[in-house]
């Protein structure tokens, strides 16, 4: 079941001019940073049990950072789509905590940051887990990172794995976008009606957008590496802007975005100028631009991830 706020039904250099690398990120210029004839020949989707443990212990010989995030969610493509495929094991959310057999837009994200990082097939879970809940709290349904605005993207950028990159890479394009939590605006929520209210909520959440006509003209010319969130127009009664969520990738020289479709209802490669294009032509809650994240080198939190569940596992 997902609670998360992003229903995945899911930038401005001066043109022209380079965009700065993503701490830990690929070079913009390089191109696609796993040539195909290096990244296995997995698809999660088509794995045996024997395939899927070969295809993972090859992935985890790659070098972490990027270069296994992108071969990682490279593997997820003809993934199906589920909404929510994740939980907790038990509880409110009984869905398993790690999986590979489904995705959403957001648990794609989150599970290549995740293989991305670990240095073993045991401590993804564990990664995962640090990526999804509030720091220091054991899995569960109210400590699971559930708004992007307030929760997701503060949290991940403050733990290290991301950062954010709108404004650097926006220029003065980039606008400002808001949403307030407060007891009474949340007792009138149209969505996210099985959360209770939290006082940590309270407040004004803001977001750095590029607007969409300036994304357009942008998109051929993004590096790799980053995650794409489409912002929404704030609406009375949605709690969230974000609304769904992809990896910027190159192929061949072309920009896709990497994501869990909702209307193939399966992961994708989508060419960056048709992904923003399409959004561009929705009228049903207006899309407002692109806040953009840039992935980082987490591997020193990471190790302190591992160890600490090796210790656990082992009692030294």
């Amino acid at each position: 079941m997902r609670s998360l706020v992003t229903a995945c039904a899911i930038l401005l250099l001066p043109l022209g001019a380079r965009a700065e690398r993503p701490a830990g990120g690929p070079d913009p210029d390089a191109g696609a940073m796993v040539p195909a004839a290096a990244a296995p020949a997995l698809r999660f989707a088509k794995a045996s049990r024997d395939e899927l443990a070969e295809g993972l212990a090859a992935l985890l010989r790659l070098p972490a950072g990027w270069t296994r995030i992108r071969a990682g969610s490279e593997a997820f493509l003809g993934t199906r789509y589920r909404f929510s495929p994740l939980g907790e094991g038990s509880g409110v959310d009984a869905d398993p905590r790690l999986r590979w057999d489904a995705v959403d837009c957001l648990t794609l994200i989150e599970t290549a940051l995740a293989l991305g990082e670990a240095p073993d097939v045991g401590a993804v879970e564990a990664i995962l887990d640090d990526i999804r809940y509030a720091s220091g709290k054991e899995p569960s349904f109210e400590d699971r990172l559930h708004l992007m605005e307030a929760q997701w993207i503060p949290d991940l950028i403050r733990k290290g794995y991301l950062e954010e990159a709108t404004a650097r890479l926006g220029g003065g394009a980039t606008i400002t976008a808001s949403i307030r939590y407060d007891p009474a605006i949340w007792a009138r929520r149209t969505n996210l009606r099985n959360h209770p209210w939290r006082d940590g909520l309270a407040g004004l959440h803001e977001l750095p957008v590029i607007p969409l006509a300036a994304a357009i003209e942008l998109g051929p010319t993004l590096p790799e590496g980053l995650v794409l969130n489409v912002v929404r127009v704030p609406t009375p009664g949605k709690m969230n802007l974000v609304t769904h969520s992809g990896l910027v990738v190159i192929r061949d020289g072309k920009r896709y975005v990497r994501h869990a479709a909702l209307a193939e209802r399966e992961v994708i490669d989508e060419p960056i100028e048709r992904f923003l294009g399409r959004h561009a032509r929705m009228r049903q809650r207006q899309v407002l631009g692109i806040n953009l994240l840039a992935i980082r080198d987490n591997s020193a939190r990471t190790a302190q991830i591992a160890a600490s569940r090796s210790k656990l596992i082992t009692g030294r």
